[in-house]
């Protein structure tokens, strides 16, 4: 136990400063999962740009990782089996701090926001290292010998564990399990999108060979979410971009198109832009939608939710066999 209670600071360690800094500690982790579970997509995303695991995996580890963050914050706080809950923060946040010294050397991400507080607070990769480490030095004064085991500890645990896996995955359910749950059928007008596409002279660039055409608006933040997927399903699966193209609503120009796509470090598609009335009538009001076209026939539709990550693969891969 000598790492963990330096003669340097065990003098330091009493009831009253344990108790003050598990409290700090355990309402750190809480916040961090709870702001990390309001903006899950986005840390989904994240994650996901590590290219380590597919989009239902990601979905998956993610909120395992909020529900334990959230779990071991509940324990630090209310002091349930605190020698566990002392000695995982510890290896919890000593792991983390190490992902983070090799984050830049091994992984290929925006290290501006390591989503340690989601949206909500950013902490750029040195801010969250030096967070840890604060953590890391909390913990040192804190000794697990001032807290006693409890009856009650085993069902306080079992509770808190049991609650707040259900509570992440009910909550914002990952998109697979939603879509088994909650299908949707997509309402497309594909008669007046083939008669748009001729219209608009794009029928060559939209309506020729297999593509796959995004109907965004630059205001909706879930088309900036389905653009960056969309990205980094093809990037980590090495396939093109090439055939993926974009339409908007008519008003957009250049910089504004080019804007929504830079802002989420998305390489900028070749698009078009309908009338609104008629990108409306198309998508029956419904926004972002991708359409699986084949030769300007519509073999597959999808939106925020349903887009998945086989789909586009079997989709685009043709084009590097």
């Amino acid at each position: 136990m000598l790492f963990f209670n330096p003669p340097m600071v065990k003098k330091y360690q009493n009831k009253t400063v344990s108790l003050v800094l598990r409290i700090i500690g355990g309402a750190i982790f809480i916040a961090s999962a709870v702001l990390k579970y309001i903006s899950i997509d986005v840390f989904d995303l994240y994650v996901y740009e590590h290219n380590l695991f597919s989009v239902n995996v990601t979905e998956t580890l993610t909120r395992l990782l909020i529900a334990a963050e959230f779990i071991l914050g509940l324990m630090l706080i209310i002091g349930v089996y605190f020698r566990l809950a002392y000695y995982l923060t510890f290896t919890f946040l000593v792991g983390f701090t190490i992902y983070l010294f090799l984050l830049p050397y091994f992984f290929d991400v925006d290290i501006s926001n390591c989503h340690c507080f989601g949206e909500a607070i950013v902490f750029t990769r040195t801010q969250s290292i030096l967070k840890n480490i604060f953590l890391i030095i909390c913990l040192l004064f804190i000794s697990p010998h001032f807290f006693k085991l409890k009856k009650w500890d085993k069902w306080a645990f079992l509770s808190a564990c049991s609650l707040s896996l259900i509570a992440v995955f009910v909550i914002y359910a990952p998109n697979y399990l939603y879509n088994m749950v909650y299908k949707d059928k997509l309402k497309i007008d594909t008669e007046l999108y083939l008669e748009a596409i001729n219209n608009y002279g794009e029928t060559d660039n939209f309506a020729t060979g297999k593509q796959i055409v995004c109907l965004y608006s630059t205001h909706c933040q879930y088309c900036k979410k389905v653009a960056m997927k969309m990205h980094l399903i093809l990037k980590n699966n090495n396939l093109p971009e090439d055939n993926v193209k974009a339409i908007f609503w008519a008003g957009v120009n250049d910089s504004t198109v080019n804007d929504f796509f830079v802002k989420q470090n998305v390489p900028p598609l070749e698009y078009s832009a309908f009338r609104v009335d008629t990108f409306l009538a198309i998508t029956n009001g419904k926004m972002p939608i991708i359409l699986f076209s084949d030769n300007g026939e519509i073999v597959k539709t999808a939106d925020y939710i349903s887009l998945k990550e086989s789909d586009v693969v079997e989709f685009v891969g043709f084009l590097i066999h």
